[in-house]
């Protein structure tokens, strides 16, 4: 699942193709978002979470991996627990003071044209005032030697308006995880240098330290660590597969 919303699933391209760990990947884009636009009530971003039901009870022995907000929704979603084998969050939240503490650091860490952009999409958002919103944004989610790729990487994804206002007006705000996964193997993490959603936010909840969770940082990696660490991040999958998973496999 890719965060966002409002960004499509294909951000998600460079890490499955990192990956080495046994079994099918699968890509999902919420209805209404990414490249899933189809005509119809029940092809709305508000029902996102039927939806997430929905496609993970069409596969079996399912290890569902989130990015930032898309693993928010996975936290606001109790009824998966019986329906996951594994978990994996990646640089997400466990709730919305991560916002708080995000817009304090853009206060203290301005770009020069962000300000420009903002105001663009304020008078008149449209899907391409979002992209390139996003775009202008891009110092804050990878790290200097990765910042060419991750914008090529953004400029490349489809962009829906709609979901990144829907949930920005009817999720963000109020968001708190309603259920913490401790009976399913668990792996949190984030770049050492994730100014919007850092480890800590997790790390700092005793409720998620339980034996089946494993938390780590990937070292000199932003709020994408494939993009900026691929080879780390792998690794932390070889890591998952092998302390929760191996002996199914043998």
């Amino acid at each position: 699942m890719p965060g966002g919303p409002g960004l499509g699933s294909e951000s998600l391209k460079e890490l499955t193709k990192t990956l080495h760990v046994p079994g099918a990947f699968w890509h999902l884009d919420f209805p209404g978002d990414g490249s899933n636009i189809v005509n119809g009530a029940n092809y709305q971003f508000s029902n996102w979470k039927a939806a997430l039901i929905e496609a993970i009870n069409m596969l079996r022995n399912v290890i569902l991996v989130a990015h930032s907000t898309g693993g928010m929704y996975v936290l606001s979603t109790p009824e998966l627990a019986p329906m996951l084998s594994g978990l994996i969050l990646m640089d997400s939240a466990p709730n919305a003071t991560w916002q708080h503490d995000f817009m304090n650091y853009v206060k203290e860490h301005p770009l020069p044209t962000l300000k420009k952009y903002q105001k663009l999409h304020a008078m008149a958002p449209t899907n391409e005032t979002l992209k390139a919103l996003t775009l202008a944004c891009a110092p804050y989610l990878f790290m200097p030697e990765t910042l060419k790729f991750g914008r090529e990487m953004l400029n490349c994804l489809p962009y829906n308006l709609q979901s990144y206002d829907w949930s920005a007006k009817n999720f963000d705000p109020t968001y708190a995880a309603t259920w913490v996964p401790q009976d399913i193997p668990t792996l949190i993490f984030s770049g050492e240098y994730d100014y919007i959603t850092p480890l800590k936010l997790f790390s700092q909840l005793p409720e998620f330290h339980y034996p089946k969770c494993i938390m780590r940082i990937i070292n000199n990696a932003g709020h994408y660590p494939w993009i900026d660490k691929p080879f780390e991040t792998s690794i932390l999958f070889d890591e998952f597969y092998r302390l929760f998973f191996q002996d199914e496999f043998v």
